[in-house]
């Protein structure tokens, strides 16, 4: 969490002691969890009291942080306090409590800006990098790009504070506070007055005084913003009075809706990106706007177009007050004005506004003084499989032929399979039609990343901008865990996508860190590492589990085996969204998706794609990362251990058994996994295979191994020796000495009630070679770090 805060703030020359962060102008104190201010303000006291007793130097301003907050205070404010020897001083820094927080509050509160991160990060990053340039505080200015956002905090810190039954009056009398300094009004002509008074600040509005119920609220809102706006701006920001109301998060939950905490972290970045001023600066045209997300934080609507499949959005849209001076109107973006050879003919539909058709000629001509586009969009992210099915990947109604657009068909020919993506197709044709715009765009990471993507990326370049990703259940109505990116391009700039870096958001719109994401067009990928054995004409029963005929008819797999083949790994996809699911070892071939034959030659290989693939655990952000194949030498002890981790993991479904229905016969698995003789476990009978004790006894095992072959040996000989019933015989198929992994476990597990097994010994066996071969996974190359 500090090394986060040092980067965001770009902090060059600190030390991290007992102070947390320690720079010439700041001291910082923080907490990896949420804490009391006060408290934490008290501990940074104690350092920076026994700094001056003891002559060094200390810092002009004091900072305290967590993951939700952060505050500041001129360093000045505290010396009083730091001399008071009414205090109660503990003798450690650690020793500063919530009693001697109370002793320091009356000092403290009335200095310190405190900044809640999830909506002032941006001022507090400011502020601080401010008072290291100047030692001053600077306050964030108010100006018509960050209207609407101050107005919602205003609103959120202030006026819910005045007891207002009418929430139209909160615009007049946000204006009425901005408009004074605290001492003088600079606007005469307002509706409402603010009147500051020896007991506080005092509205009038229509005869009726409002008061504050709390000032807290109030003091701290002006400690981050400055008043009054700039005279050149003051005009302007009144006329915008109207469309200020407060904005009800319902009104806006559109099919695509986006979360209003998380447009303003968009409209940060887009900030960021491209200036201060870029809502003045910029057309903006939002194809997908639904009812309104994206758009309900600019303060400058005369520069934007709405446009939307849906009619009935366009009426809800048209009678928002909050996007009065839009030009709104309905459009399928993927259906109208487009050819059948997939060029843009605006005449087909006459829909487009002159205004736009205009803007857009002049950006795609490079007319000097033009004003330049921003196209910003939540597109719908459905998805349509090879066989023309969707997939429900959020962002919108899913289903068959969700991707059979006319642009998909007549457009969109060199981008390969990213005409199966809608949010791509959007890409796509604008790439075509605004070749030089900026673009703003909330979407799955596939097209910066996957490797289906390829062509895609060949096609459509851009320069990247900055932007954050997000977990996607921060948007209603999205399934599955999954990393959803804010990215902002430059179209203009043909640079091919290479590595793309952006704060991490939680889905609450909080930061949790950093992320890269890389475009793995030129690394080899783990997938093309493995030679992988033809298939024969042998017929095998397809699996669809250890000891389950496959059910499908459809593009049915697995129905040959292949020469020497001892087994089947399946190991669909390259990322971690798949590795979890789709990476087991078959008797036998496996129903569907992909993988190949184990032979003796490749199981070495086999083995650690295995483990690779299992180890990490797949998270929402991790999903899309890309498997590799190795940057270092792997040694002999690594493909050992990576071999012993298979045999003894769960998705190990490697099993012999007899009775198999399918295809109107019946078959027989012949397990080669067992790592043991029949003598070491006690078998009643003889393995048909003794491959894998062979071939293991010829290795040198590690320590680590060797415990998980010595625990999973007792717990074989136990299975062995355990007279089931014969319900588990039957569930679990133990008709045949060489039964599986999967079959010891579970058939043990299932006689759970009748005899206990003491599985734990094996567990911390297997968990300490886990934790040993987990970090080698990035060490070797086979994840980026």
């Amino acid at each position: 969490m500090k090394d986060a805060y040092i980067k965001a703030l770009g902090l060059k020359s600190y030390f991290k002691g007992l102070v947390d962060i320690q720079t010439e102008e700041v001291w910082f104190e923080a907490k990896d969890t949420p804490a009391p201010t006060i408290v934490m303000f008290a501990q940074l006291f104690f350092y920076v009291r026994a700094a001056k007793r003891r002559g060094e130097p200390i810092p002009a301003f004091l900072a305290v942080i967590d993951r939700e907050k952060a505050a500041l205070m001129q360093t000045e404010k505290a010396v009083d306090l730091l001399a008071d020897k009414s205090i109660n001083w503990p003798k450690s820094g650690s020793g500063a409590d919530r009693k001697l927080a109370a002793q320091i509050a009356p000092y403290v509160q009335a200095h310190i800006v405190e900044y809640d991160i999830e909506h002032d990060e941006a001022a507090f990053v400011s502020a601080v990098k401010d008072a290291i340039r100047d030692r001053r505080i600077i306050r964030t200015p108010i100006t018509p790009d960050n209207l609407r956002q101050v107005f919602d905090r205003w609103v959120d810190m202030i006026g819910t504070e005045l007891g207002v039954q009418n929430e139209a009056n909160y615009a007049v009398l946000f204006f009425a506070d901005i408009m004074h300094d605290g001492t003088n009004e600079y606007m005469h002509n307002l509706s409402a007055r603010m009147l500051m008074t020896a007991a506080g600040p005092t509205f009038l509005l229509d005869g009726k005084t409002y008061e504050l119920a709390s000032k807290r609220g109030y003091q701290n809102f002006w400690a981050i913003y400055h008043r009054p706006p700039e005279e050149k701006h003051r005009h302007y920001l009144l006329e915008r009075r109207d469309s200020l109301l407060p904005l009800d998060e319902q009104k806006f939950k559109g099919a695509y809706y986006t979360p209003l905490h998380i447009v303003d972290k968009a409209y940060d970045e887009l900030k960021a990106a491209l200036g201060a001023k870029w809502q003045d600066r910029y057309w903006v045209w939002d194809m997908c706007a639904g009812v309104g997300n994206l758009e309900a934080k600019h303060s400058n609507l005369r520069n934007v177009f709405m446009s939307t499949l849906d009619e009935a959005d366009v009426k809800i849209m048209k009678s928002n007050p909050a996007f009065a001076g839009a030009e709104i109107f309905q459009y399928d973006y993927l259906n109208d004005d487009i050819t059948d050879f997939g060029e843009i003919d605006y005449d087909l539909s006459n829909k487009i506004p002159e205004t736009l058709r205009q803007a857009i000629k002049d950006a795609r001509e490079g007319k000097e003084g033009a004003k330049p586009i921003l196209v910003l969009i939540n597109p719908p992210y459905g998805e349509a499989t090879g066989g023309g099915l969707a997939v429900a990947t959020g962002g919108g109604h899913n289903k068959a032929g969700v991707a059979n657009t006319k642009f998909a068909n007549s457009g969109m020919s060199e981008y390969g399979k990213a005409s199966n993506d809608l949010y791509t197709q959007f890409i796509a044709r604008i790439h075509r039609e605004i070749r030089n715009a900026k673009l703003a765009i909330f979407s799955t990471l596939k097209y910066v990343s996957a490797p289906t993507l390829r062509e895609f990326r060949k096609e459509w370049k851009a320069r990247y901008l900055g932007g954050f990703s997000l977990h996607n259940r921060a948007f209603d109505g999205l399934i599955g865990d999954f990393p959803i990116g804010f990215f902002i391009w430059d179209t203009s700039k043909q640079i091919a996508i290479d590595t793309v870096e952006g704060e991490v958001l939680d889905r609450n719109g909080r930061s949790i860190g950093e992320k890269i994401y890389l475009n793995y067009d030129k690394e080899k990928l783990l997938t093309e590492w493995v030679f992988r054995p033809r298939s024969n004409s042998s017929e095998v029963v397809p699996l669809k589990n250890a000891i389950t005929p496959a059910t499908a008819t459809k593009d049915l797999r697995g129905l040959r085996w292949s020469d020497d083949a001892v087994g089947w790994l399946n190991c669909a996809g390259n990322d971690l969204q798949n590795a979890g699911s789709k990476t087991m070892l078959f008797s036998s071939g496996y129903g569907s998706a992909r993988g190949f034959f184990v032979t003796p030659e490749n199981l070495w290989q086999a083995a650690v794609v295995f483990a690779v693939r299992r180890l990490i655990k797949p998270t929402w952000l991790n999903d899309r990362d890309q498997f590799l194949q190795p940057s270092e030498p792997l040694t002999e002890e690594f493909k050992s251990d990576c071999l012993v981790w298979m045999l003894f993991n769960g998705s190990n479904l490697s099993a012999g058994a007899d009775g198999l229905q399918w295809d109107d016969r019946v078959w027989s698995l012949v397990n080669h996994f067992i790592p043991f003789t029949e003598a070491e476990v006690g078998a009643k009978g003889r393995f048909e295979s003794d491959f894998m004790a062979r071939y293991i006894s010829d290795l040198d095992l590690s320590p680590e191994a060797k415990a998980v072959m010595d625990e999973g040996r007792k717990l074989w000989a136990r299975f062995h020796a355990t007279p089931f019933p014969r319900k588990i015989r039957d569930e679990f198929k133990l008709n045949r000495p060489d039964a599986g992994w999967y079959q010891v476990r579970r058939a043990l597990e299932a006689n759970g009630e009748a005899e206990l097994t003491d599985f734990e010994p094996f567990r911390t066996a297997y968990a300490s070679l886990s934790d040993k071969l987990r970090p080698m996974v990035f060490e070797l190359g086979f994840l980026p770090e």
